[in-house]
């Protein structure tokens, strides 16, 4: 059985996956991150409600990114502790692959996630019979009418928060183009990248795929 993590935005999520298919899933979205208080909580819930010994696990599988630092090092973090606790080895699956594609009708799907100011990250994946697989890199994105113009006559989803931000930036969003900004990445769609599983991480020297430098933010509490 493989523990799955997800929570590189503020959708904190896992499942359990026994190698044809998730058997159970947990996730809870807040206004703000509740990993740091929750996702040891979710896991421990998880578990019991399936009768999943922690002993069973024979792996984690973990969203690496891009996405939130908050999130990206909270989830990183539990799972490389499970993985050193029960002497398991470590997945990753790029977390712009983690959105629910079954509904989707077009050939092409861009993954979208907030990445501040006029940017995105994103991936661009094409659907076939045996699923999503990437037609290009992860990639920082500024909003413009130029952005992905090869697509731009093409039917395409769009998936992720970031999707609003393409119809804030760009003065028209081609009409072949549907926007879905009501998705998260979730640990229940893992499993589309575990067939077969990736190569083991290193679990000692893994850390997320940020793609941008951290920017902290100035606090807005006044302590005077």
């Amino acid at each position: 059985m493989l523990l799955c993590i997800e929570t590189a935005t503020k959708n904190c999520s896992i499942g359990l996956w026994n190698g044809e298919q998730m058997v159970a899933t947990l996730s809870e979205r807040g206004d703000r991150f509740i990993h740091g208080e929750r996702l040891h909580v979710l896991i421990k819930e998880l578990l019991h409600e399936n009768n999943v010994d922690f002993n069973a696990l024979r792996g984690v599988c973990v969203g690496k990114g891009p996405g939130s630092y908050t999130g990206l090092r909270i989830g990183v973090s539990t799972a490389k502790g499970v993985c050193f606790a029960a002497d398991i080895p470590l997945y990753s699956v790029p977390t712009l692959g983690c959105f629910d594609v079954s509904n989707c009708k077009t050939p092409f799907v861009i993954s979208v996630l907030d990445a501040r100011r006029d940017e995105v990250y994103a991936q661009v994946w094409r659907l076939g019979e045996g699923g999503i697989t990437p037609e290009g890199p992860v990639e920082a994105v500024i909003i413009t009418d130029e952005s992905w113009k090869a697509l731009q006559s093409e039917m395409v989803t769009i998936l992720g928060e970031g999707a609003d931000k393409i119809g804030q930036f760009m003065s028209q969003v081609p009409e072949s183009w549907q926007l879905q900004s009501n998705t998260d990445p979730d640990a229940k769609h893992m499993g589309q990248h575990l067939k077969p599983l990736p190569l083991a991480e290193d679990v000692a020297y893994f850390e997320p795929y940020y793609l941008k430098d951290f920017v902290a933010e100035k606090s807005k509490k006044k302590f005077f």
